[in-house]
């Protein structure tokens, strides 16, 4: 649930920090809000990790003192940990010596997930099979079967080798199609709104691979949302530089000159 909540707070922190008119940035605000308080109802400590990521990436946009920033985060992170009430969950807290039982629910599942793939290098366990496969893969086993907790290691146990390559290969192409997006973007003085979106989709995968590193989002929806606006925008991006309203580099420019024409 936290990683879900994390794909529209990229959305609406960008309305904030960017001219986009008061109803936005009123609307982002409020949402920023209440998403921030529902991910901490969800006591997520890789929800933790996502939002300070997210937040993190558009401070980076924003913020011109990095000894601000790096303070205002820290202060953010112990105001969330607290917020959480994360050494209190039931699952593992600070009642317990050295590494918390969640943690190493989390352990023995990656473990898992690599005999998988490793017994299945080429295929995996097939998908939403990791789960009904937990007991032949694991040697500690407690009487049920357990989710994996990472979307990397979800990938590669269901999909195999190949699949955890060509998932990683998706996500890379997405950031630096959305970096570049941006970095046009900001060159051709784009509208405010198109300069949002480019910082939203960057801030939200960056977001999803740090919280998706503890937990198991890879065959759900918002990663491949954010993948198909990512590739609207780099279209949008692509179409006005072909007009000769975005400025372009090499040889694109020269096609852009003949179409003027």
């Amino acid at each position: 649930l936290s990683l879900v909540l994390l794909f529209p707070l990229g959305f609406a922190a960008c309305l904030v920090v960017h001219r986009t008119g008061a109803v936005n940035r009123l609307l982002g605000i409020a949402g920023t809000a209440l998403i921030i308080w529902a991910i901490i109802c969800t006591q997520s400590r890789g929800g933790l990790l996502g939002v300070l990521s997210v937040l993190g990436v558009i401070g980076l946009r924003v913020v011109k003192s990095k000894v601000a920033l790096v303070t205002a985060g820290l202060l953010g992170a112990a105001i969330l940990f607290a917020a959480m009430g994360i050494n209190k969950r039931a699952s593992g807290g600070a009642h317990e010596e050295g590494i918390d039982e969640s943690a190493m629910g989390r352990i023995y599942a990656w473990e898992a997930a690599w005999r998988m793939a490793t017994s299945r290098p080429l295929t995996g366990v097939g998908l939403d099979n990791f789960t009904a496969n937990y007991f032949f893969y694991s040697d500690h086993w407690d009487g049920m079967n357990h989710a994996v907790h990472s979307t990397w290691f979800n990938v590669l146990s269901e999909t195999g080798f190949p699949g955890i390559i060509a998932f990683a290969g998706m996500i890379v192409t997405c950031v630096a199609s959305s970096v570049r997006s941006m970095r046009l973007l900001d060159q051709a003085r784009a509208p405010p709104i198109m300069s949002s979106m480019a910082l939203s989709l960057v801030s939200g995968i960056i977001g999803f691979c740090v919280a998706g590193t503890f937990l198991t989002q890879g065959f759900t929806w918002p990663i491949y949302i954010l993948l198909a606006l990512t590739a609207a925008l780099a279209r949008y991006t692509r179409d006005h530089a072909r007009c000769g309203e975005l400025p372009i580099e090499g040889k694109i420019a020269g096609k852009a000159e003949a179409l003027r024409k």
